[in-house]
């Protein structure tokens, strides 16, 4: 008779202990029922991350990393935590997970491809302020997000120059650095319109040192022209139009360039002169 009760109370500690195991509540409530292989429960957290159902892919994956942490799957399952960070918004959380992740696995399949640093390169794009119609501008906000996509995006484009996500992110980095032309434009018009052309003039000039392949060099040449001729020296912008006509505009840059030079045309002849600089 002894027997047989320890063995009832042995079955139901075993019980209690599996229920402990198996079940969890996510945060809105809803239950998610674990499975007894790393493999199950990886596979029904990315079926989870398909619906969208981040929180209980979380779950799954937090599962398989703490559970099983000498199966193939529990690095999978870290990486796919990140995932879910980011699919989930949390760009600084996911920043984190996946430097995280970089640094315990080097030689991982998706570091060694790049995944993972242009995961973090995206992140920090996805964390530059947006352009929402009742703030100001982004050009007018600190630039100092999208300064760091941009030394993420050249990393990883150094360091994984033939990745296969490579290409697909050059769209962010031409998105990034359009963003930064536009604020550099923004404070050269804004010294020239204090009455400070020689300083909107260095930040122009510093700005295509620094960015020479934007492919936003049109826009930059426009404004230096238009500070020449706010400084009197019209054969130096006439050369400046000239150039963005010929050389770097857009359609839209080139119209815009041609009107300047009509205007030089006619205010100061074919050959203007610039003013003596003293």
């Amino acid at each position: 008779m002894l027997r047989t009760t320890h063995r009832i109370v042995f079955a139901t500690v075993l019980l209690a202990a599996a229920c402990l195991v198996a079940c969890a509540s996510s945060e809105d409530g809803r239950h998610v029922t674990y499975s007894l292989s790393a493999k199950q429960n990886y596979e029904r957290g990315l079926e989870e991350v398909k619906k969208e159902n981040y929180i209980e892919a979380a779950h799954y994956f937090s599962f398989v990393k703490q559970k099983f942490p000498f199966s193939k799957y529990a690095s999978l399952a870290e990486l796919a935590l990140a995932d879910t960070e980011f699919a989930r918004g949390n760009y600084q959380e996911a920043i984190d997970s996946y430097k995280s992740f970089s640094r315990l696995h080097p030689t991982h399949a998706k570091v060694e491809d790049g995944y993972v640093a242009y995961r973090v390169a995206e992140c920090f794009v996805k964390e530059m302020p947006s352009d929402f119609f009742l703030l100001p501008p982004a050009y007018e906000k600190d630039q100092s997000a999208i300064r760091d996509a941009l030394r993420e995006l050249d990393s990883a484009r150094v360091k994984y120059a033939d990745s296969p996500y490579a290409k697909p992110a050059e769209a962010y980095r031409r998105e990034v650095l359009r963003r930064l032309i536009e604020h550099e434009v923004y404070v050269a018009r804004f010294y020239l319109d204090r009455g400070h052309p020689k300083a909107a003039i260095l930040r122009i000039e510093t700005a295509l040192r620094r960015y020479p392949d934007s492919g936003q060099e049109g826009e930059l040449m426009l404004a230096l022209g238009e500070t020449h001729l706010e400084m009197g020296r019209p054969a130096k912008a006439k050369q400046v139009f000239a150039r963005v006509k010929n050389e770097l505009g857009s359609s839209l840059q080139v119209k815009r360039a041609e009107l300047f030079l009509e205007f030089i045309r006619q205010r100061f002849g074919d050959n203007p002169v610039d003013k003596p600089t003293g």
